[in-house]
Parts: structure tokens; C-alpha cells; sequence
């Protein structure tokens, strides 16, 4: 079991500044594009076909 001394990959030491940023960012996300709305269609009509092994009717 890792002690909290042992710096850990899992774990980011963030300044106040940089914690500011992070979240407005999240906070503040963009509205997706067509071009995303269309690869997730793209992946949602690949991964339905894939498991059920029926085309879409899309």
C-alpha cells in the first residue's frame, strides 16, 4: 500500500491558478460541431451494427 509521501502517476499538484483554469475551462465548454454530432453518429451506427451484427435503418 503507497504512503501518501510516494508520488503517484494518478495524482496532479495543481497551483491556484492552474485549479482556476481547469475548471472554468470544464465549466465552460463549447457547443459540439456538426463534424463531431456526425463521428458520433458514425460510431454509434458501427458500434450497434457491430453488436447486434443488424444494419441500421438510419
Amino acid at each position: 500500500m503507497a504512503t501518501p509521501d510516494i508520488e503517484s502517476p494518478d495524482r496532479t499538484d495543481l497551483r491556484k491558478i492552474d485549479h482556476e483554469c481547469f475548471f472554468e475551462a470544464i465549466d465552460s465548454l463549447p457547443s459540439p460541431t456538426e463534424a463531431l454530432r456526425s463521428a458520433f453518429r458514425r460510431a454509434k451506427t458501427r458500434s450497434f451494427q457491430r453488436n447486434t451484427g443488424l444494419p441500421t435503418t438510419d
